[in-house]
């Protein structure tokens, strides 16, 4: 009798222990996230925040969460938030860590865009006040109007020292939105050295993207263009050496409107094998002391769609090109400062008829 008494009061004291040990423990892994996601759903941020891991909040402190998640005083978002609802379908639960998969319930933006767009077009061009369409939005879907979508989600938890914490894993979004930023950074780099002719430049920015992340289009089409504007510059630049000019002149020519206008004249002759769309020429003009105090850009050969005089005519093999006599081009841009005939000039491009 004394045995099975004392057996009895063993087993209760070992159940006793287990209760009090399992409260000490604190909140279940359950509990702790339907805390999170009720404070954070309905806005309470400064909770939610609480119920963050540490690893987390290493990354994010509560001012830049807090910051990132004030609300306006807008009825109409407020009305989102209301119809917003979950529930944690499954958990599973290790020692250390434990990983829940949650259905959420929430509005349904898409559909909700015609409505949106309609009272948005109605304050623009009827006279509304924009705080008028938040409140009549607001007061549409508070009535139960509101079309709701479901979506399932899976929230990591972990075992800290104080209890069970959401794990959010801000480390890894913080490194993802680092990595955006600086692809939108290459890209825009890219972009302007691509504008100012600096092909190899911007074709490097284009690679450096695509180490990054092999998939951003931009950056393919991008490096794609590049590479070809490049084989062509390259093309060209080889080819410009078969276009010789010469015979160059330059001086102030007296016209039936005016007296002294500064004007060049030059031929072109094309020594190689390929016919030419267009020639380009750029004549810089120097003072005595042989600085460069301005430049202009002629087009001796330029043959488009849109031109109709005789002119517009191709650059073929051994052909020479030359003005009509008692024709120049005009250089009004050029300062007083400069020295009738000092000039030099050359080819600085070239397109090729197909």
């Amino acid at each position: 009798m004394l045995k099975k008494l004392i057996l009895v009061s063993i087993i209760f004291l070992v159940s006793v222990s287990m209760l009090s040990c399992d409260k000490l423990s604190g909140p279940s892994p359950s509990e702790i996230l339907n805390n999170y996601l009720d404070a954070s759903l309905k806005g309470r941020f400064e909770e939610a925040y609480s119920y963050v891991s540490a690893e987390d909040k290493a990354i994010k402190d509560l001012h830049s969460y807090l910051k990132e998640n004030e609300k306006e005083d807008n009825p109409f978002a407020q009305a989102l938030v209301s119809k917003v609802s979950y529930k944690i379908l499954k958990l599973d639960k290790s020692e250390k860590k434990a990983s829940a998969d949650v259905e959420i319930t929430l509005p349904d933006l898409g559909s909700m865009f015609t409505d949106v767009m309609g009272a948005a077009f109605k304050s623009a061009f009827g006279g509304g006040d924009e705080k008028e369409m938040e409140k009549e939005l607001a007061q549409k879907f508070e009535s139960g109007e509101v079309p709701l979508t479901t979506k399932k989600e899976t929230f990591q938890l972990v075992k800290e020292k104080d209890g069970w914490k959401v794990f959010l894993d801000w480390k890894t979004e913080k490194v993802k939105r680092e990595k955006q930023t600086k692809i939108q950074t290459l890209l825009a780099e890219a972009e302007v050295l691509k504008e100012s002719k600096k092909l190899h430049g911007a074709a490097q920015k284009y690679e450096e993207i695509l180490e990054l992340d092999s998939e951003i289009v931009d950056a393919k089409e991008g490096l794609q263009e590049t590479q070809k504007e490049i084989k062509s510059f390259e093309e060209k630049q080889a080819y410009i050496e078969n276009v010789v000019l010469y015979d160059i002149k330059a001086k102030y020519h007296k016209t039936y409107l005016e007296e002294r206008v500064p004007g060049v004249e030059f031929k072109l002759k094309n020594k190689g094998n390929r016919t030419l769309n267009e020639v380009e020429v750029t004549v810089y003009f120097k003072d005595a002391n042989g600085t460069i105090i301005a430049e202009e850009d002629y087009h001796p050969v330029l043959v488009t769609k849109y031109s109709f005089s005789g002119d517009n005519k191709p650059l073929k093999p051994n052909y020479i090109w030359q003005m009509e006599a008692d024709h120049f081009y005009k250089a009004e841009t050029v300062p007083t400062e400069w020295k009738e005939g000092a000039v030099s000039a050359k080819i600085t491009n070239i397109e090729f008829a197909e």
